[in-house]
């Protein structure tokens, strides 16, 4: 894509990381809800050593179900080979990268000094960031109907994580763009500056925006699709949903969250998080919220 064909919140890969730049970063944030950087990780050190193992991951569950494959096919053409015939084994490697990240080159990833820059130069945070106990996810959507259920409607990230409504989801796309689409995201822009909105519970019992046919008539929408490399920083209150994979390829990514613990609702209940433990009382949406 020419710069020229470029949308308003796309930055090249070439990133300037002086005030000037920033200021137009923080700027494009606000107003949109969404920035992205495109091959923003072309031959990154800390990004490769986290694809590499991950790859190699990747061949060693292959290699443990007989599945024969080159070690020359990318990250996400293993993985669709693999989901072929043994589509749960995928959920080794998605494990690696959720609840939290567990490969230290993950972790690495995580506080890239770049990723940390723009965060800090696009947002009104001070000096408290913390990760919430929910907020890294590897998705995973390999070829297949049963996609849809992984597909959330339209929804705002917060009610999963709490923490800080303040908060911003980290988008690094690990994967190639297939041909045909391997799906992505579905974005309302500039819905983030609504604020906190009200939720149901669709037929798969996930979070949907409840008040959607509002912010559908309200706000653009506009569909992302990204290329290996790609970054993405979204505002967590943004209204969003997943675009199906309809393609023959996989789409995976790796998903982190920061929250601004100063924000007055996040000091208001303590900055508690959402958490997984069923014995343990967990802080609620509900119980913040409406």
């Amino acid at each position: 894509m020419k710069d020229h064909q470029r949308k308003p919140y796309e930055i090249s890969g070439s990133v300037n990381f002086g005030t000037l730049s920033l200021n137009k970063y923080k700027f494009i944030y606000k107003k949109y809800g969404v920035i992205i950087f495109r091959n923003f990780f072309y031959k990154d050190k800390i990004f490769c050593k986290f694809y590499e193992e991950l790859k190699s991951l990747a061949l060693i569950i292959a290699k443990k179900n007989k599945i024969k494959v080159s070690a020359d096919l990318n990250l996400d053409e293993l993985i669709t080979e693999i989901s072929k015939t043994h589509r749960k084994e995928i959920g080794k490697l998605y494990d690696l990268g959720t609840r939290p990240i567990k490969l230290l080159s993950g972790i690495q990833l995580k506080i890239h000094p770049g990723i940390l820059k723009i965060l800090k130069g696009i947002s009104d945070y001070k000096n408290i960031i913390a990760n919430p106990y929910l907020g890294e996810t590897l998705h995973i959507f390999p070829p297949g109907k049963e996609n849809f259920q992984y597909n959330l409607p339209m929804h705002q990230d917060y009610p999963y994580l709490m923490q800080s409504p303040d908060q911003i989801t980290v988008y690094i796309n690990l994967g190639k763009l297939a041909l045909f689409g391997n799906g992505g995201i579905r974005a309302w822009l500039g819905s983030h500056k609504f604020g906190i909105s009200d939720i149901k519970k669709n037929k798969l019992k996930l979070f949907e925006t409840k008040n959607s046919g509002y912010f559908k008539k309200k706000y653009l929408a506009q569909e992302f699709y990204f290329e290996k490399g790609d970054l993405a920083i979204f505002n967590s209150l943004m209204q969003h949903e997943g675009i199906q994979n309809h393609s023959t390829s996989t789409r995976i990514v790796q998903l982190v969250r920061y929250s601004n613990l100063l924000n007055k609702d996040s000091i208001s209940y303590y900055w508690q998080s959402k958490e997984e433990d069923k014995k343990r009382k967990s802080i609620c949406f509900k119980d913040i919220h409406f």
